[in-house]
């Protein structure tokens, strides 16, 4: 340690910013910063030495090396305890208990605002007390801290840098310092202040106009603050197809009043595996549309991603989502997943740009209340040879959550053929966003055409299913 501090020290004398001449001048400025029973890396901080291995270690030698006496009393005035190495080691600490996977991370600090208030009262006693002293050069307090926390962190393989997908969040509060900034707050007349005006207004305030408020040094406290530490992540996106094989499953939960509807949803059936695969916060899954809970997806699926937040586990995932897809098929799940897969945030929007452009393929099962004649079902296929042009208000069944407007929308293709009685198949081919079921009965003569006006006779849908919806995603190449 002692090669340590005279390292640092001559590396201090020799800097062209230095102050200081003799190894002799930096001792007299720490006796006289340890006076105000500031901690000893507040000491190196306000002696300007720079960043480096002697701010790794707060011990006797290091008191010894600057010619202290003791060590500091604590907790420290200056930084509230803030500058240690057990906190340092306290985050580190509870970033690994996280089991975040990154190798690489962010630091983002935010301290007391108290702290900004010490800082100015250290600087002016400073400025009166130690001449050598220049009280723009002293070394950031958050500066500090980062570079300590970094230490510990690489002892776990972790690498601090300025910009990545994972930041952790350190935010420190002192309650008995709160009061110190309260002449500002005053100042400012406002009931509370930012730490921006606070900041702000320490720079337009005068040497004199401070010590009228507060004292140089800083006065003693009696707590350290209080840490709280919490990491976020960039979300990552799993895109793919589902299928619905059993109808009474919505896409994401539903839930009335408190009560669910439908006992499963698809997002749930396959976002809480990869919940758990990539131990994320929570998960959001987006659909292209999204077909009615008594309605089945077959086909090759409907697109959709889930939104993975904040998760821990992000590399090498491939594998393990294969075999989520793969565990849906081999236990006959009634919701399957199709090409699974890690995509990338902008691959997202093609969901909402395919909105408008994506076409939907249907099967339904129609009952009319008379047998068709043989014409009349010739007339309905030869009319759906044609596009046909719709216009569908808002339906009843959700007027209660959509604006009552209406729609033109096509129908690109339109066939019927007779099973028995008077029931129907009925396929369709129509662009997004169209109202199947209204366009079979009519919806009260909200929807022109419909089904049941073409064939001149009441109509009602018993079933539906979506066979196909026609838009390439997930991406192929990723």
């Amino acid at each position: 340690m002692a090669n340590v501090v005279e390292a640092a020290i001559a590396e201090s004398l020799n800097s062209p910013h230095s102050k200081y001449e003799t190894i002799e001048q930096i001792k007299d400025a720490a006796t006289a910063l340890h006076q105000t029973h500031a901690c000893t890396l507040c000491i190196l901080r306000f002696l300007q030495i720079a960043h480096g291995p002697v701010y790794q270690d707060q011990d006797t030698q290091l008191c010894d090396q600057l010619g202290l006496s003791e060590q500091p009393a604590e907790p420290c005035p200056v930084c509230l305890g803030i500058l240690s190495n057990d906190v340092a080691r306290q985050i580190a600490e509870k970033y690994t208990a996280q089991e975040f996977d990154a190798q690489q991370v962010t630091l983002g600090i935010e301290v007391p605002k108290s702290i900004y208030v010490r800082h100015r009262s250290m600087q002016i006693f400073c400025s009166t007390n130690i001449a050598l002293t220049s009280i723009q050069d002293v070394v950031d307090v958050k500066d500090t801290l980062k570079y300590m926390v970094a230490q510990q962190l690489a002892n776990h393989s972790v690498t601090v840098v300025a910009e990545c997908d994972t930041q952790i969040d350190i935010a420190f509060a002192h309650p008995e310092s709160a009061p110190d900034c309260q002449f500002l707050v005053d100042r400012a007349n406002s009931a509370t202040a930012s730490r921006v005006a606070i900041i702000t207004k320490l720079t337009a305030c005068t040497d004199a106009e401070f010590t009228a408020h507060f004292t140089c040094p800083p006065p003693p406290i009696t707590t350290r603050a209080n840490i709280s530490v919490s990491t976020k992540r960039a979300s990552i996106f799993v895109g793919g197809r589902y299928l619905k094989l059993e109808r009474n499953i919505s896409q994401t939960p539903f839930i009335v009043e408190g009560r669910r509807v439908t006992e499963h949803s698809v997002s749930e059936i396959i976002g809480a595996p990869l919940q758990q695969l990539t131990k994320c916060d929570s998960y959001n899954m987006v659909g292209s549309g999204r077909e009615d809970a008594d309605v089945r997806m077959l086909g090759d699926g409907r697109p959709f991603y889930i939104e993975c937040i904040n998760p821990r586990r992000i590399r090498a995932l491939d594998a393990d989502i294969c075999e989520i897809e793969r565990t849906l098929s081999t236990t006959n799940s009634p919701v399957q997943a199709r090409r699974l897969q890690v995509i990338r945030a902008q691959d997202t929007a093609i969901i909402k740009e395919g909105e408008e452009n994506k076409t939907k393929h249907y099967c339904a099962l129609v009952w009319f209340a008379h047998e068709l004649s043989q014409q009349k079902l010739a007339e309905i296929n030869e009319l759906g040879k044609h596009e046909i042009v719709l216009e569908q208000k808002t339906p009843v069944r959700v007027l209660h959550r959509r604006a009552p407007l209406t729609r033109p929308r096509k129908l690109l293709a339109l066939a019927i053929e007779h099973i028995e009685g008077c029931f129907y198949r009925v396929r369709i081919e129509s662009e997004a966003g169209t109202y199947i079921k209204e366009f079979v009965h009519g919806d009260l003569g909200r929807t022109v055409p419909s089904l049941a006006g073409l064939a001149d006779t009441p109509a009602d849908i018993f079933e539906l299913d979506v066979e196909c919806v026609s838009l390439d995603f997930p991406p192929a190449a990723i």
